[in-house]
């Protein structure tokens, strides 16, 4: 395994200063580009190690390393920094070479902006700083070149570049200022990256232009994507070009930016002023590039900055100008696990909604939406079950274990978002998260064993899941369960979601339930004495159930959340309470009105106990709240929610219905007690929408697939095939023709 030399150095240009409030962050400050010329002679194999605080492009004689964008994950740098290697044997040649290393702020010189106008990033975050750069080129199993102060320095194009903001870029030189090289001996945790780069995917051309009456061009792209621009214009030397980022039109047809805003920064809120961003900071968080321009044609991309967008408005362009704009998606390059085709144009447009928008949300961590970019615990939990038969997650389950790890406090408990940003919306502490959050830890840890066989994962975080789990067991749970967010998400919703979930006690107290039912698994696998967590935990299911269970068989305030949670736990026979929540989704009009938590509990729920049918009638609802009615607007991409005041138009929140697609029209359900898929239950739904459905998922033991047709007599054939050592259970109606492959 190729890591980075010894003898390299962490360099970068000088460092940044913005003053005692950071408020010249927002001012131009170019960013650097670290050059080395070097000579080799003969060789078979050529290695580069790289690792960045920031975020990095890199040329070997003036190529790159293919289709890699935003070089350099984002981590507690403090605690760990994440190394690639990558084999430039064909980049490199006999002779003189060159490289370059342009650097970009990324999440280690993130702005002051002060998120939802109270987070600033750089007085949260562990560390920040002026981005650098650590690299070692291996030849032949000998170091032929490091990153030290030998380097060159000079000023790049870009003037301003964030994650969130966008860039400005100086098309009229290509070189700046020389610059001296700073350069320090690394100090840092280094270990090689466990998620696959983010890269640059098929990009979709812009066909659609029409001018607004202020003279801007509008580009409608016809999809909801997240990516970069990559733009061809002609244009003057010092001339202006703007683009603005937009994932919605408002009412009168115009592109809207309120559903992007960083951190909601410039948002009107119902008490009427608008959501400040801090000293310097724009007064409206819009995502922005800038463009000063250089005589003739000019090309740009962007480098550092990836945007949620359908729309683009341009000012300071005609259309006579623009040769060409395209938006190229940009996402982690997670390899898919899972296949399905419905037969239904619908279904299918539903898959391909919940697969863009999770990838849309994916740059080396699960992230919600364009506004915040945050790894939030909750939504882990929510969609594990349909992120995990969608694509390969093994390596971002491994890095995102390790963030909430890195950030875990001294009592033991753990961040809502990882890595640590300084929220904590209604958490145990400082620097700990609502409990649903919190226990993303624990629950990725056991999904990764369930989908991967990843037991030296159960092994390696257990005695920091146990401090977790001890440390909230010895809280009042009355008390610990009022540190809750409840099932955020509901359409039932009425008040802010901090204060308005449905059943937000008994949720609380199930996730007690939940955390302490972990902690007996991760006892059963390591084939440790688990006894003092399964007492505890009858003995919070009989607390549950005495102050919860109503007379009349409901559970807390009778709502479907209750009745989803009560039969996550088990608390009563689950066939009676899929028949109570099935009356319950009828008398609320079809709606499921459960959050994102009871959602992926429901559905999960329904298929196993034969009620499918009910889960379908949702999934095809025509009016609103719907997802045919989030749809309508032709994003390609699901919305953070159906009902809701600022939501996001590009979040994954409620894409938890691919499970079911998997588990109910395909069959395929991953048995609980599963270790890397070697139990698998076999439950096919047989919908009448559609006549036939193949389906398949790749493990780790092989490809289990599915398919059935309807035949000319109506009757049902369905065949299916798993690997060899895998158990399998099918559950199919009386009368249907099985037929293992």
């Amino acid at each position: 395994m190729v890591t980075v030399s010894d003898d390299a150095r962490w360099i970068s240009g000088p460092t940044y200063d913005y003053g005692e409030d950071d408020a010249s962050y927002y001012r131009k400050h170019r960013n650097h580009v670290l050059s080395r010329t070097f000579s080799l002679d003969g060789f078979s194999k050529a290695e580069l190690s790289i690792a960045v605080l920031g975020y990095a492009r890199v040329l070997v004689n003036g190529q790159p390393l293919g289709n890699i964008e935003l070089l350099g994950e984002w981590t507690n740098f403090s605690k760990l920094v994440y190394v690639r290697t990558f084999d430039v044997t064909g980049l490199v040649r006999e002779g003189e070479n060159s490289i370059e290393v342009e650097l970009g702020n990324g999440w280690f010189n993130p702005s002051p902006l002060t998120m939802f106008g109270k987070y600033n990033l750089r007085e949260r975050l562990a560390e920040v700083g002026t981005p650098q750069v650590l690299l070692s080129l291996d030849v032949d199993g000998a170091t032929a070149l490091v990153s030290n102060d030998q380097w060159l320095c000079h000023e790049g194009q870009l003037l301003f570049n964030n994650v969130y903001l966008g860039e400005t870029c100086d098309l009229r030189s290509e070189r700046g200022a020389q610059l001296e090289v700073v350069a320090c001996k690394n100090f840092r945790v280094l270990e090689p990256a466990v998620v696959e780069p983010c890269r640059r995917f098929e990009s979709v051309v812009g066909q659609d232009v029409h001018e607004l009456e202020d003279g801007s061009l509008v580009v409608d792209f016809h999809e909801l994507d997240t990516g970069m621009i990559d733009l061809v214009f002609t244009a003057h030397r010092d001339d202006e070009v703007i683009i603005r980022y937009a994932e919605e039109l408002d009412t009168s047809g115009i592109p809207s930016y309120e559903s992007s805003h960083a951190g909601l920064v410039g948002c009107l809120v119902p008490e009427g002023f608008r959501i400040p961003g801090g000293p310097g900071a724009p007064e409206r968080a819009v995502q922005t590039d800038r463009i000063v321009c250089a005589e003739g044609e000019n090309c740009f991309t962007n480098r550092f900055t990836v945007h949620s967008c359908r729309y683009a408005v341009i000012e300071g362009l005609s259309c006579d100008q623009l040769l060409k704009v395209a938006f190229v998606p940009v996402h982690t390059d997670l390899k898919p696990a899972g296949t399905i085709a419905t037969g239904s144009d619908f279904y299918d447009s539903m898959v391909d909604a919940a697969v863009r928008t999770k990838l849309n949300n994916v740059h080396g961590l699960w992230e919600d939406c364009a506004r915040e970019r945050l790894g939030y615990g909750g939504d882990m939990v929510a969609l594990a079950a349909s992120n995990l038969v969608a694509f390969d997650c093994e390596g971002l389950i491994r890095k995102t274990v390790r963030d909430f790890r890195n950030d875990q406090t001294a009592t033991g408990g753990v961040p809502e978002t990882a890595p640590f940003m300084g929220i904590g919306s209604n958490g145990t502490a400082y620097g700990e998260g609502p409990l649903l959050w919190q226990l993303a830890y624990p629950h990725l840890v056991l999904r990764a064993y369930q989908f991967y066989g990843c037991r030296d994962l159960v092994e390696s975080e257990w005695p920091y899941v146990r401090k977790l789990v001890d440390y909230l067991l010895g809280w009042d749970p009355a008390e610990l369960a009022t540190h809750c967010l409840g099932d955020h998400g509901s359409v039932a919703t009425s008040e802010s979601f901090k204060t308005g979930t449905p059943d937000k006690e008994l949720v609380g107290w199930c996730t007690i339930a939940r955390f302490t039912r972990a902690a007996a698994r991760f006892c059963q696998i390591l084939g440790e004495d688990g006894s003092a967590y399964e007492t505890r935990l009858a003995e919070l299911r009989a607390q549950i159930a005495e102050r919860f269970c109503n007379a009349d068989g409901s559970w807390g305030d009778g709502t479907q959340t209750g009745i989803a949670f009560a039969a996550d736990l088990g608390l009563s026979d689950e066939y009676e309470l899929a028949k109570r929540l099935v009356s319950k989704i009828a008398e609320e009009d079809g709606v499921l009105t459960t959050g994102i938590f009871g959602t992926t509990i429901a559905f999960d729920l329904l298929n196993r106990t034969g009620h499918s049918d009910t889960v379908e009638a949702w999934l095809t609802r025509e009016e609103a709240p719907s997802y045919k009615a989030m749809l309508a607007s032709g994003n390609k991409a699901l919305a953070e929610q159906f009902e809701m005041f600022l939501s996001s138009y590009n979040h994954a929140m409620f894409s938890s219905y691919l499970q079911w697609f998997y588990q109910g029209l395909g069959g395929i359900r991953v048995a609980d007690d599963a270790c890397g898929c070697d139990r698998i239950e076999l439950r096919p739904y047989f919908s009448p929408l559609t006549k036939a459905v193949t389906c398949s998922f790749e493990t780790r033991r092989g490809t289990i697939r599915t398919s059935w047709h309807r035949l000319s007599d109506g009757s049902v054939s369905f065949a299916y095939e798993v690997p060899e050592g895998v158990a399998v259970t099918v559950d199919a109606p009386v009368g249907v023709e099985v037929t293992r492959l």
